[in-house]
């Protein structure tokens, strides 16, 4: 069951197969920017249980992918599902090749975690371990030629919890870009932003000023002018994550700006709100 799920995703992603990439492709022949016709695929569901009557002592990895029907945009995603994120690495030039990457790595981490538990409950002092992997990277919106994504991923490799965070993209379907946060500033801007997030999160957060916020102004931007950022109506939210700017029990703390707090800051065509 599991080959046949992989090979129906590989058959959505190669090529537009997908009632959506049909759609997409007419679309494109009557102008310039493509829409994203979303479709949930489970790229990857593993697990492997020691006691499985129990279901302890379990290896467990879930990886789900929104494919978009763009076939550069989906490739560009992909890569951020990649297990390793390895800098040095060459990239995939195909989804094929990067979908082979992410099951070959997938096998693997299952392989790998599952010897460890194995391991474990073969010891002479038999303790307890599990392991845990969740990625899912989804679609959230598409404004004129603007398309904004989320991905969650959360990790349990033992301890007291997990670790989790969530990550937001924005990319520009004319370029074929993804936008960083100076793209979308005015010349100059940073200080201004920087003073606006800075206030807010003392507003916000009183108590965890002190311990968790830089007295350096470098260290400051460096730590709130995050590329981690999302459009919705209300304005521009800015997400971090555990550990960054509050302990984990508060879990991530995110600072949102009205539209009309940036309109000295921002570009006027990502002033969404206007």
């Amino acid at each position: 069951m599991q080959g046949f799920k992989l090979f129906v995703t590989r058959a959505i992603l190669l090529g537009g197969l997908s009632l959506g990439a049909f759609a997409n492709s007419a679309l494109q022949a009557e102008q310039r920017t493509p829409l994203i016709v979303p479709q949930l695929l489970n790229l990857v569901k593993h697990k492997q249980c020691f006691d499985q009557a129990a279901e302890e002592y379990c290896a467990d990895l879930q990886i789900e992918f929104e494919a978009t029907g763009v076939p550069w945009l989906d490739l560009a995603l992909l890569a951020k599902l990649d297990m390793q994120q390895d800098a040095g690495q060459q990239a995939p030039s195909s989804i094929a090749e990067q979908l082979q990457r992410i099951e070959q790595q997938a096998d693997a981490w299952l392989s790998e975690s599952y010897a460890d538990i194995q391991e474990a409950r073969a010891a002479p002092e038999p303790y307890f371990i599990a392991y845990d992997y969740r990625d899912s990277l989804r679609f959230i919106a598409q404004r004129n030629q603007l398309a904004s994504f989320k991905q969650f991923f959360y990790a349990y490799s033992g301890g007291a919890h997990g670790m989790h965070h969530t990550s937001y993209a924005l990319y520009d379907l004319d370029t074929r870009q993804q936008l960083l946060l100076p793209d979308l500033l005015q010349r100059f801007a940073e200080t201004k932003l920087l003073e606006k997030l800075r206030e807010l999160y003392l507003e916000d957060y009183p108590d965890y000023a002190q311990s968790w916020l830089s007295g350096s102004l470098a260290e400051q931007a460096e730590t709130l002018l995050t590329d981690n950022f999302v459009f919705d109506e209300q304005g521009l939210t800015f997400s971090y994550a555990p550990y960054v700017l509050g302990p984990y029990s508060e879990g991530e703390i995110r600072l949102t700006l009205y539209y009309s707090q940036l309109q000295d800051i921002l570009k006027p065509e990502y002033l969404l709100g206007n």
